[in-house]
């Protein structure tokens, strides 16, 4: 699927004429159908943690607080209940940290460890900051658009041969209650049928359970765990 299929399928779906392209349309309708579909796409990345939109990020500290590149351009946020780890030191940072306790250990000039993190200016910063070591984080990245179907990523729509990197189903369902809430009609029921395969979707996205990393092994068995079998002899 594309743009253009994604648009003639809800074209189709409310009775109107598909069209022959998209982003060189003229026709208001279609150019409306775009702009929900956009909307449809930006609502539904900030929705979920989609694993096609998580990108794990590894860079070199600069010494420079808050550091100048980090997130990236395309972070939009960070995973829920992730974390912020310094891989050359093997620790988790502690944050995000709130401005009065950040103040109090900048301004009398400590040594936390491990190190603290917030965000600051819209950029990553933390503390001390030693040029040099290596960090990483995953975050979910803004770009839920695949360019003409290949591995370059945006935002938003540019061609007609423009996929989505979620369910593209979920595109179509959207768009269409959107497009009938904009002319007034009742939307109810498409609006429903949208959040049902959306929490469908989201379900086969997530992982099957949560694993707790505390515990020995994945099968969770306590470390005085004997597999055996105890024979008491008889009398």
């Amino acid at each position: 699927m594309s743009l253009l299929t994604i648009i003639q399928n809800v074209c189709a779906e409310v009775s109107l004429d598909p069209p022959t392209a998209v982003m060189s349309s003229a026709d208001p309708q279609v150019a409306q159908l775009r702009i929900l579909s956009q909307r449809a796409g930006r609502d539904l990345m900030r929705e979920h943690d989609w694993s096609a939109l998580v990108v794990i990020r590894d860079f070199t500290a600069t010494g420079v607080i808050p550091e100048p590149s980090e997130p990236p351009a395309d972070w939009d946020r960070y995973l829920d209940n992730s974390k912020i780890w310094n891989t050359s030191r093997l620790w988790q940072l502690n944050g995000p940290v709130e401005p009065q306790s950040w103040e109090r250990l900048t301004i009398l000039n400590s040594n936390p460890v491990p190190q603290i993190w917030r965000m600051l200016g819209g950029r990553l910063a933390f503390y001390p900051n030693d040029a040099g070591e290596t960090l990483r984080y995953e975050y979910v990245s803004s770009a839920w658009v695949a360019v003409n179907g290949g591995t370059t990523y945006a935002d938003t729509w540019a061609n007609d041969t423009d996929t989505a990197r979620f369910p593209e189903e979920l595109l179509e369902l959207s768009t269409i209650w959107r497009w009938k809430r904009a002319k007034g009609l009742d939307y109810g029921e498409e609006m429903a049928n949208f959040e049902r395969a959306k929490e469908s979707a989201i379900g086969s996205d997530r992982a099957a359970a949560p694993m707790d990393i505390s515990l020995p092994n994945r099968g969770q068995v306590p470390e005085n765990y004997w597999p055996g079998t105890i024979v008491v002899p008889g009398p």
